[in-house]
């Protein structure tokens, strides 16, 4: 979904706890096993750390460098852009994990931006990005749900 200033990937059930699926979304070495949007990335779980990534917007891999902003086990995860004053686009993208029961839980990706130039991004990437989103809940529903069977 995008709107005026955000954009999401659809809100997906993974048939997997939500700490089954944390511990993909965290296992950032063996993000090319299942997330086609963002194959590679390299950072610590660390409030601060570097999250160097390449990302296919549409135009083929290309590194982005944002920083890890939020942590909390089985919850969430969220990573943002430096985001200096003036910047024209400011950005923070939180993956977010909902318990339904102790065998499910929901998943949805949502980047909120901010800055003068977010409309025209937004007209040029904005549709890139959510396909990209949607395709890395698929491939961590995917994921998520086999591990968690292979664990049974």
């Amino acid at each position: 979904m995008i709107s005026d200033d955000t954009v999401s990937s659809d809100e997906i059930l993974i048939n997997a706890p939500a700490e089954v699926v944390w511990q993909v979304l965290v296992d950032f070495e063996n993000y090319g096993q299942w997330n086609k949007f963002c194959p590679e990335i390299k950072t610590r779980l660390e409030i601060g750390a570097a999250v160097e990534m390449m990302c296919d917007l549409g135009h083929g891999l290309q590194q982005q460098v944002e920083y890890m902003t939020l942590i909390e086990p089985n919850r969430a995860i969220a990573w943002g852009m430096e985001n200096k004053p003036g910047d024209p686009i400011h950005a923070v993208r939180t993956q977010r994990l909902t318990p339904i029961d102790e065998y499910s839980c929901t998943y949805i990706s949502i980047d909120e931006f901010s800055g003068e130039a977010i409309a025209d991004m937004l007209k040029g990437f904005g549709k890139n990005i959510e396909d990209g989103f949607n395709l890395c809940a698929n491939g961590l529903k995917l994921q998520a749900e086999k591990l968690y069977k292979e664990a049974l």
